[in-house]
Order: C-alpha cells, then sequence, then structure tokens
C-alpha cells in the first residue's frame, strides 16, 4: 500500500524537483503554452533547459494538453530541447514553492486567474508575490519575478507591499496600445510580432568594454549583426532608449541591441566608412490631420484604451463605439464601477453607436446616439475612417465565448467590414477616380490557431494579442530590463516604433546606392535609430527577415521611392 501510494502521488505531481536555473510558472492560463514555446526558442542555443508548472489544476491533464499542442497538425508546440514538468499543488504555500525548487530558478512567472473577477485576480496576485516575499530561501537568490496583471489601476499595489520585488506586465495595457499603434500605422503589426518572439530578432543587454568611452553615434555601424538601441547606465540603472548622439559609455554600461541571439553578435573592427552621412534632405514638416477612428466591440478597459488614444490624436478627432453595450450603461462601465475618474478628453470627441459588429445592417450605416440612446442623427459609412479596429468582444467573452468562438466573431467583423468597404469604395470610383483606398481594419485575434485562416479572410492587420502577450512574458523573464524597454516603446512618451519613407533619409533622385549603415548614420541625424527597412516589392510578412536587425548592413543597395524604413523616434 505505501508503494502504490508514492506511485499515485508521483502521477499527481506531489513528489519533489530539485532543479537549478530552471524557469518557474506558477498557475496555469491561456497564455501557457505560447510563454513556454518562447521560452523553449530562448533556451534553444543552450540545448534546452528546464520548465516547472506548479498549478492547481491537475498534473496529468495538463500533461494531456502539453502532448496534445506539440501533436497539433496546425502551429505544433516545438520544445527544441526544453523539458517541461508538471507538479499539482498551490503556488500561494511556501511548502509547495519550496517543492518546485523556486529559490534555486533563474526566474519565476506568476500567471494570471481566469474566470474571476479582474480585481479579485489581481489581488491573488499580490498575495502571490508576498508569499515570495516571505520565503526567506527565495529572496536571497538571484531569480527575478514576473507578474501578469490584468488591470493598470492595480500595478501601483506591487511597489507598495515589495518594492523592486517583481517586474509587472500589465497584459490588456499592453494589447490595447499595440491596438492602437497599429491601427494609426500599417504594416507596424508585423513589425512588433516580429520585435516581441525569440523567433527572429529580441532585445539584449551586454557589456562590451572594448566601446566605452565611445559616444552613441560611434557605435551604430559597430555590430554587424546587431542594432544598438540604447544603453543601460551602471550609475543608475536607467535604460537610455534612443540617446543622444554625444551620450557617452562609461565602463560597465550595458548596451540594449536587437539580435538573433546573445550569441549571434559581437564588436566588429569598426572600420567602416561613415563619411558623407551627415547630412539628411530637407523635410517639410507634416500637417497633422484630424482622424475618425471607430472600435468594433467593448473591453473592460475600455476607457484606458481611449485615453492612450486621446494622447495621440490631433484636437477634433472622433472616436466611434459600436457594440452591443447599452448606451446608458457605457457612462458606468467606464467608471469601471466607480474606480475611475470621468473622462477628460483633449483631443476625442466620442460617438456612441449601438449595433453588433456581426449583423451587416449594424455596419452599413453607422448611426450615433445619445446617452440615453436615442439618434443623434449623425451618421457615418466605413470608407470614412481613418482607423478601424476589431476588439475581442467582452460582452461575448462573459457571455461565455471561448477563445475560438472569439475569433470567429472578429473574422466575420472583419469579411463583413472589408465587403463593405470594397462596395462602397468602388461605386465611389466610378463618379470620383481619385477616391482614396479605404483603411484596412485591425482585427485582434486570441488563439493562434486562428492565423491559418486570416490569409482566406485577406487579412493584413491583425493582432495576436495572446501570443504577443506570451511573447512578453518571456522576454522579461529572460531579461528583467525589458519591461522598461517595452513601457517606453508602447507609450506615447518617449521614443515608439515609427515606418517611414526612404525618402526621409535619401535624396533617390542623386543618389540610391546606400547601405544600411548609411541610412542608419542618416537616421541618427534626425534623432532616430533606424532599425530595418521594407522593400518596396515586398508585403511585410514576406519582409520579415529585412524588418528587424537586417542582414548585410555595410552592403551597398539601389532603394526605391517606395521602400520604407523601421525606426525608433521621439515623433
Amino acid at each position: 500500500d505505501y508503494i502504490a501510494e508514492k506511485v499515485d502521488d508521483l502521477k499527481k505531481g506531489k513528489s519533489r524537483i530539485i532543479d537549478i536555473d530552471h524557469t518557474v510558472m506558477l498557475g496555469w492560463n491561456d497564455k501557457s503554452l505560447a510563454i513556454i514555446q518562447q521560452i523553449a526558442l530562448a533556451n534553444e542555443s543552450e540545448a534546452g533547459g528546464a520548465i516547472v508548472v506548479l498549478a492547481n489544476d491537475d498534473k496529468e491533464e495538463l500533461e494531456e494538453i502539453l502532448a496534445a499542442a506539440c501533436s497539433s497538425n496546425e502551429n505544433p508546440l516545438t520544445l527544441f530541447g526544453t523539458e517541461v514538468i508538471f507538479r499539482s499543488g498551490n503556488p500561494l504555500l511556501e511548502s509547495e514553492l519550496r517543492r518546485v525548487s523556486t529559490q534555486t530558478a533563474r526566474s519565476v512567472i506568476s500567471l494570471t486567474t481566469e474566470g474571476i473577477d479582474p480585481d479579485e485576480a489581481d489581488a491573488t496576485q499580490v498575495r502571490q508575490v508576498m508569499a515570495l516575499k516571505a520565503f526567506e530561501e527565495f529572496v536571497g537568490s538571484r531569480c527575478h519575478v514576473v507578474v501578469e496583471v490584468q488591470d493598470i489601476d492595480n500595478k501601483d499595489l506591487f511597489p507598495l507591499v515589495a518594492p523592486d520585488f517583481a517586474e509587472v506586465v500589465v497584459t490588456h495595457d499592453i494589447i490595447g496600445r499595440l491596438m492602437i499603434q497599429c491601427a494609426r500605422c500599417p504594416g507596424l503589426a508585423s513589425v512588433l510580432e516580429e520585435m516581441m518572439g525569440f523567433e527572429g530578432s529580441e532585445f539584449y543587454f551586454e557589456e562590451w568594454p572594448e566601446l566605452t568611452g565611445k559616444k552613441f553615434y560611434d557605435i551604430v555601424c559597430r555590430f554587424d549583426d546587431a542594432v544598438p538601441l540604447g544603453v543601460k547606465a551602471a550609475s543608475n540603472g536607467r535604460v537610455y532608449i534612443n540617446p543622444p548622439n554625444d551620450h557617452i559609455i562609461n565602463a560597465h554600461d550595458r548596451i540594449l541591441v536587437l539580435a538573433e541571439d546573445n550569441d549571434s553578435y559581437e564588436v566588429n573592427t569598426g572600420d567602416y566608412d561613415q563619411t558623407g552621412n551627415d547630412t539628411v534632405p530637407k523635410i517639410l514638416p507634416e500637417k497633422k490631420k484630424v482622424e475618425k477612428i471607430m472600435f468594433c466591440g467593448w473591453r473592460r478597459d475600455m476607457a484606458d484604451m481611449i485615453i492612450q488614444l486621446d494622447e495621440y490624436v490631433e484636437k477634433g478627432s472622433e472616436l466611434w463605439l459600436l457594440n452591443m453595450v447599452p448606451a446608458k450603461q457605457r457612462a458606468t462601465l467606464l467608471k469601471d464601477k466607480g474606480n475611475k475618474e470621468d473622462l477628460e478628453l483633449e483631443n476625442l470627441s466620442i460617438c456612441n453607436v449601438v449595433g453588433n459588429p456581426v449583423i451587416r445592417r449594424d455596419l452599413t450605416s453607422v448611426r450615433a446616439v445619445d446617452d440615453s440612446g436615442v439618434a443623434t442623427g449623425q451618421t457615418i459609412t466605413l470608407d470614412q475612417f481613418d482607423s478601424i479596429l476589431i476588439l475581442a468582444d467582452a460582452v461575448a467573452i462573459d457571455n461565455g465565448a471561448n477563445m475560438m468562438s472569439c475569433d470567429s466573431r472578429s473574422l466575420s467583423s472583419l469579411l463583413i467590414i472589408q465587403d463593405i468597404q470594397k462596395k462602397l469604395y468602388e461605386s465611389l470610383r466610378e463618379k470620383d477616380p481619385s477616391t482614396h483606398v479605404p483603411c484596412s481594419p485591425i482585427s485582434e485575434i486570441l488563439d493562434s490557431r486562428t492565423k491559418s485562416l486570416l490569409s482566406v479572410a485577406n487579412c493584413k492587420g491583425y493582432i495576436m494579442s495572446n501570443q504577443i502577450i506570451s511573447s512578453v512574458i518571456a522576454q522579461v523573464s529572460e531579461e528583467k530590463d525589458i519591461n522598461a524597454v517595452l513601457l517606453e516603446i508602447l507609450t506615447a512618451e518617449g521614443s515608439e516604433t515609427y515606418i517611414r519613407s526612404i525618402s526621409r533619409y535619401a535624396d533617390l533622385e542623386n543618389e540610391n546606392e546606400l547601405s544600411f549603415w548609411d541610412i542608419s548614420l542618416r537616421a541618427r541625424q534626425l534623432n532616430e535609430v533606424a532599425i530595418g527597412y521594407k522593400p518596396e516589392e515586398l508585403e511585410f510578412k514576406q519582409a520579415a527577415q529585412y524588418i528587424i536587425n537586417p542582414p548585410e548592413k555595410s552592403v551597398k543597395r539601389k532603394w526605391s521611392p517606395g521602400d520604407m524604413v523601421v525606426t525608433f523616434s521621439e515623433d
């Protein structure tokens, strides 16, 4: 009986794990498989590693989920030599944390609980951090903690209970910011998706003593296989992204780069001829215009998204909210049951529309209503919008929709919107050949298996939200300073990702044979960091090897007027 009991405990994941330098995942949710995939990719160069999952779920069930993902015909999960071990238990208990050798781990990822109120889930995460903080053996280790939080308003709770202890990743906030940036800049979704994961080039920090004393401008061409983006100062621990050209690299400073792996790049001899790149074409100031933007669907963090969008747009811009939430309830929902203040917007005006984003008649002619649900007489058609975002609808999720059914709704909305836009465009173009092409909608996709259907729907703009969040969590678990980098490039303050015309950096009438390093040096004259480019003849998906950390940076190439340059810039 004793032996049978011990065998049963092994099957149920009750035994202790003795390991070092492994990744511990506390909890299990719909991002877990994608996080495992990203960490496995990161471990590939080291012939694999170990991931230990401690969750309240049944061990055998989780093993079956992983096995099914690895054997799937659509986007199978590949472990690249990484071993995944499951243990059943309560992550809040010190005895359970010790059982998975949390104190000797390389990093700990604490995932949010699904199916409960977001504030309650975040409160559980606060307790999880406190449990780790109280674990004396763990506190003395070099391991760092990454915590997934649902509501941006709860982020400040964690420094109160454990200052400088955990890196907090607010999932809804990141996706909201990504959606807004990608809607306003066609092609950016492909750039950010390529940047966030471990499949291509990602962020790395490294100290290079041979660059001590150099100015940031001097190191632009010092890496054949990486793109320098900034510096982490040893003096104060601050990360400077896109610093001034005269920023001095001091002893023990770490250089932030985009590279394929942490051992895939090194400093070159520095003999590239940089002459002739100290001037750029005269840039005419761009006149910013007011925008008309539509959100299809509703999110719990809608108020946060609206505030973020208000920071980007010009005064007089309009935001149309089309969803099934009654107009009378929206003001209360935007205040999150009294947890938020009334929206104070400087640049945006909001137009409410009550309708179902998967029903054609509700999309054919979009009609605004007031806060009482009475029609205002204000109407608009889909071809008049500058950006359209299709959100994973919280109303559908609250009614029991899973990831696949949410994606089905998003795809249906996408197809209907594209069809209506196409018919409106063809009708108007017959009367006026100069009619501009309508914007391409950006759709939020939750399930990675839906990706194969996007080409069928002719969807060029989409955000794989769970996939990107999983990549972010995995990157921060490998290098905690990445959290500060992502925070800057996803906010209106500081440097953001832009896609610029080549004409900003080269006068193609007089010169068209330039290397990527030539373009990078000219970008520095404009206080920008060039991280890649898209050739005119390729779509963004086809240009994956060029848009981030391109090869052959020193080789001259002929540039075409339609070529685009991807940069980090403050404006």
